[in-house]
């Protein structure tokens, strides 16, 4: 029996838990399976418990599985946060900055940001992790990521969100639709037609319903899909109206793919939000990223790094 679990076993079991097979996580992790198979019941021994329930497509976590997974992700992540912290030491000579962002944020404003940054200083290794927003507010929640870049303000108690960017959700076809012939052009003209639009989870999709349903705008059918770029090919294709992020559809309207909507009483504005956990300080080289990111100024960054996160308020 092992007196505490080690960080390696908890991470060989996290690996199968998120992999759901022995072979999916051997391959991951470059372990051999009767090696992960022994750091799994080494664990089992020491809690007394089945962890994973084995069945013949593979394998899920048990009640007590479960609670040992989300604990083994959060020691993992302070474990990494730790080692930040430890090369903020150094300054900004090394270290390394893991950034979270949505899709719109990661795809349109944060590269050029990148860039900058690491023009400014080579040393320090970036690492950003995208997805849609519900997806990277969860790991920024358990620790994942140092601060994250999201389409909507979390309503989450362990963490704190600051409006840094601005845009806005449009409606947009591929040249030719029969509706841009339309006048006079408002937000009726769209009832009934396919709305093309993002998965669940993804703020732009549940602002672009709230604006349409606002607007008293009925789909007849919705395709939802996971990517920005597959709504852009899929209403390229003429599969319906799209509805993305105005930034999101630059280069498809200047190359002539795509058209937007002009509709006269549409009003769909939007927020990114920078989110962090409250009860972490901001390292020297997060502090030198958010001051270099265009509209978020020095002052209001140093203020949060001051205060180190815990007197801050979620932003509505």
């Amino acid at each position: 029996m092992i007196d505490r679990p080690t960080t390696h076993a908890l991470a060989v079991f996290l690996a199968v838990v998120e992999h759901g097979t022995m072979t999916a996580a051997s391959e991951a992790s470059r372990l051999s399976q009767p090696a992960i198979s022994n750091q799994i019941k080494a664990l089992e021994r020491h809690y007394g418990t089945a962890l994973l329930d084995r069945g013949g497509r593979g394998v899920t976590p048990t009640a007590a599985g479960s609670y040992v997974a989300d604990y083994a992700r959060r020691i993992l992540g302070l474990i990494d946060e730790l080692g930040r912290v430890v090369a903020d030491l150094e300054g900004l000579v090394a270290g390394r900055l893991v950034i979270g962002a949505s899709s719109t944020v990661g795809e349109q404003f944060l590269p050029v940001h990148l860039g900058r940054f690491h023009a400014a200083y080579p040393g320090v290794a970036l690492e950003v992790r995208i997805g849609n927003t519900d997806e990277i507010t969860a790991l920024v929640a358990e620790r994942s990521l140092d601060f994250a870049f999201v389409g909507r303000s979390p309503a989450h108690p362990d963490l704190t969100a600051e409006p840094v960017f601005t845009d806005e959700v449009v409606p947009f076809v591929r040249p030719g639709d029969p509706l841009l012939g339309l006048a006079p052009m408002v937000t009726q003209n769209l009832n009934g037609h396919q709305f093309v639009l993002r998965e669940r989870g993804s703020a732009t999709r549940d602002l672009a319903l709230r604006c349409l349903e606002r607007a008293g705008c009925i789909p007849g059918h919705t395709i939802e899909l996971g990517s920005n770029e597959a709504v852009k090919r899929a209403v390229e294709a003429g599969l319906g109206i799209g509805f993305l992020s105005t930034h999101a559809i630059e280069a498809e309207r200047l190359a002539g793919l795509l058209v937007d909507l002009p509709l006269a009483s549409w009003n769909c504005p939007r927020s990114f939000w920078l989110i962090r956990r409250r009860d972490r300080s901001l390292t020297r080289a997060e502090h030198a990223f958010l001051a270099l990111i265009g509209g978020h100024s020095a002052s209001s960054v140093e203020a949060l790094r001051l205060a180190g996160g815990n007197s801050a308020a979620p932003v509505e």
